[in-house]
């Protein structure tokens, strides 16, 4: 499964350079591929929920392998594309299928014990950083002016290898009961948003906090660049030295640390103290005086975030029975796609109307105050508990 999440990854991350000047190839304004990152996060808000309920109810192995059959159809989409339109769909039905990111983590919830699921968790972690590692730096060196279609055909490539090894290779971890009776609806964060009794629940909290650290994270992302431009003449090369510095401590952090800090301190404080490292970061990039002290600012943004996705995912996974794994990580993961939304949004009107460093400040106070409804509002469970 951590292979299979690696080249599913690596492949996504083939795109990422070279989407926005194939977009404009097609004659695409900047507003127009801006929606193109609109447009995934969409599909993924929509469909993470749902894929995760399939997997519930059908098993994780044929949900996994028809996302990454349909990853293949999205690269070839693009690699093939003759107009505007096809490039949106692209990256719709990427956004479906990356949605499986879902099931996932529901696979290891079934195979592993609930006191370890969080060590499991953040090495998966370690392989959507590797991907995006290793994704884009691929997609630079096969971006050509005479082949733009390269990059996408070579992921299109890499998916169907890495359908072949999943269909081979992965075995299923979760056998569904059979129970007769009616279907059961299927799950939607619309319908859990106007029911006052969800934000009552554990889970509820944890959409929460998925959504608010998601606002922050991506607030930060999509504005660091023009921040770090007009504050220090940074150019796309020094923010591309600081997003790798910023993979590379994710990837440290959730395979080496994060096991050992839930092993100490729980999955509650683990995640309380990864948002209060976050809050204190962007608050840090907001008012540092000079360029180079960013990189030390990196390990804060970095590890807050390698700590708080394997203890979140992990608290969901343990308020969650075997038959709701895949629909709750879901829920929880549509939330942050709806934070991925929102907070690009919000970040790029402060950024014009107020200063450039308004989008930091205001990611700062976000994730502080997602830490203090953390720590009021969710439970630590027994080691055991979840099972």
């Amino acid at each position: 499964m951590w292979f299979t999440l690696f080249l599913d990854l690596v492949s996504f991350g083939i795109v990422i350079p070279v989407l926005p000047f194939y977009a404009t190839h097609f004659g695409a304004a900047a507003w127009m591929v801006t929606l193109l990152s609109t447009g995934y996060s969409a599909a993924q808000f929509v469909m993470a929920p749902v894929l995760g309920r399939l997997s519930d109810r059908h098993g994780r192995r044929p949900v996994m392998l028809i996302s990454i059959a349909g990853s293949v159809a999205a690269m070839l989409t693009l690699g093939f594309a003759q107009a505007l339109w096809m490039v949106f769909l692209a990256r719709i039905i990427s956004g479906v299928c990356n949605a499986n990111v879902s099931t996932a983590h529901a696979y290891v919830a079934d195979r592993v014990p609930p006191s370890q699921r969080a060590r499991y968790m953040g090495m998966m972690g370690t392989a959507v950083g590797l991907g995006f590692i290793f994704g884009p730096s691929i997609g630079g060196l096969l971006s050509r002016p005479d082949h733009p279609e390269l990059p996408f055909l070579v992921g299109a490539g890499l998916s169907a290898l890495n359908w072949l090894m999943a269909y081979f290779w992965l075995p299923e971890s979760h056998r569904p009961s059979r129970v007769a009776g009616p279907a059961a609806p299927r799950p939607s964060l619309l319908r859990a948003l106007g029911q006052a009794e969800f934000w009552r629940t554990q889970l509820g909290v944890l959409v929460l906090v998925s959504f608010g650290f998601f606002i922050a994270f991506a607030a930060m992302e999509s504005t660091f660049a023009l921040y770090t431009e007009a504050a220090f003449a940074w150019t796309a090369k020094e923010t591309g030295k600081f997003f790798s510095l910023v993979g590379v401590v994710i990837v440290i952090v959730q395979g080496l640390v994060v096991g050992r800090a839930v092993s100490s301190f729980g999955e509650r404080r683990t995640m309380i103290a990864g948002l209060c490292a976050l809050g204190i970061g962007f608050g840090a990039a907001a008012v540092v005086p000079y360029g180079w002290m960013l990189p030390i600012v990196a390990v804060f943004i970095a590890g807050g975030n390698g700590l708080i996705m394997p203890s979140l995912n992990a608290l969901i996974s343990r308020n969650s029975t075997s038959e709701t794994q895949g629909m709750n990580i879901g829920l929880t993961q549509s939330g942050g796609a709806l934070g991925r939304i929102i907070g690009p949004m919000i970040a790029g009107g402060m950024f014009e109307m107020v200063t450039p460093a308004a989008p930091m400040a205001s990611a700062a106070a976000v994730a502080l105050a997602v830490a203090v409804v953390a720590l009021l509002m969710i439970r630590e469970l027994r080691p055991d508990a979840g099972r």
